[in-house]
């Protein structure tokens, strides 16, 4: 993929993230500035999602520990579990609001 494709395809995906947020857990207050997606939750966790140019990713971090995700064929998929990055986040979203919460990308 080539940079400009790279940068496109993840600040696409982050101001999906974004845009469902606010229309499915209006309780979370997200930022996205500079391609930083900042997410602040309601038990004062934050989750913090950005690009990574140098290594094509789209990097993840909060509490429960960092992932890193590659887009595939299947879209943005974690380098170590496979898992979808809209699942992950909304799992990890979820957990904190005490229900389910689909993002879907």
């Amino acid at each position: 993929m080539s940079d400009e494709t790279f940068a496109l395809s993840a600040e696409r995906t982050l101001e999906q993230i974004l845009g469902q947020l606010e229309g499915n857990a209006p309780e979370v207050e997200a930022d996205l500035v500079d391609s930083v997606l900042t997410l602040e939750l309601p038990d004062s966790s934050t989750i913090v999602l950005n690009r990574q140019e140098a290594v094509e990713q789209i990097w993840l971090a909060c509490s429960d520990g960092p992932a890193r995700f590659q887009h595939t064929d299947r879209g943005w998929r974690d380098t170590q579990t496979d898992q979808e990055l809209g699942e992950v986040l909304g799992t990890l979203i979820g957990r904190r609001l005490g229900r389910t919460l689909q993002i879907r990308l």
